[in-house]
């Protein structure tokens, strides 16, 4: 008669939950799915083809600067035969960063291990069977900035040139073609600046009016304006054609 009670008990603490655990207890590890935050290093050059609604791609080149300045060279494949390039300020908004015209709303990107994700102002990501991203190919920046059609004011009094682009808040010193080098006894590019002073003297009324081109250029390093050194230049190569006014 002992027996029973005992008996009573045992399946009175098995059905208490005395018994072997299930995979559903608390003791049963739990796997961590958030995804570690990766630490923005936001400078450095960036590049990939995004997608185009009416065309194979658009070639993208991005480069982000430590001085808060970026440069943005897109291609349309099949339709461009040089990118066009915008130059302004990057700025970082709640954890992303945002590049543009400044009257404009920006472009917003996040982040990641291979680069710069585009998203929209919360962080999202757009379609995600669409590549939208741009790799990470250096953190370190180069001194050459390749051709492209850039628009802005060029301006010139007394032997001072320089070149606003439209959307930036800085001005840069330039010069028509290349005139510092020449290779094999040419110079590098047939536009010299003489040619840039006297375009400029036939479009504007007054020297030191600001004449708003679109121009082919390039930009790299040349003699600092004052004293010794150096200073990043955009060299004029072209003018395509004059503008009202900056977009």
């Amino acid at each position: 008669m002992r027996c029973k009670p005992i008996l009573a008990l045992s399946v009175l603490l098995f059905g208490c939950g005395g018994g072997p655990s299930s995979p559903t207890d608390s003791a049963t590890p739990v796997v961590n799915t958030i995804s570690k935050v990766i630490e923005a290093n936001w400078p450095g050059y960036y590049a990939d083809t995004l997608p185009c609604s009416d065309c194979p791609g658009i070639d993208t080149e991005l480069w982000i600067r430590s001085d808060s300045t970026f440069i943005l060279q897109q291609k349309y494949i099949g339709r461009d035969s040089l990118p066009a390039g915008t130059i302004g300020q990057w700025h970082t908004v709640n954890g992303l960063l945002t590049i543009g015209y400044a009257s404009d709303k920006p472009e917003f990107y996040r982040y990641t291990a291979e680069g710069l994700l585009s998203v929209d102002e919360m962080g999202v990501a757009f379609d995600p069977n669409i590549d939208r991203s741009l790799d990470k190919l250096a953190d370190e920046i180069g001194d050459a900035i390749p051709r492209m059609r850039l628009m802005g004011a060029f301006t010139y009094m007394a032997d001072a040139q320089s070149f606003k682009p439209c959307g930036s808040k800085f001005n840069w010193p330039c010069v028509g073609g290349m005139d510092m080098g020449e290779e094999e006894g040419e110079a590098l590019v047939k536009f010299n600046n003489v040619d840039l002073q006297r375009a400029y003297r036939n479009a504007v009324k007054t020297g030191g009016d600001p004449w708003v081109i679109e121009a082919v250029c390039t930009m790299g390093m040349g003699p600092a304006m004052e004293g010794d050194g150096a200073d990043e230049y955009v060299f004029i190569e072209d003018v395509r054609r004059t503008l009202d006014r900056c977009p």
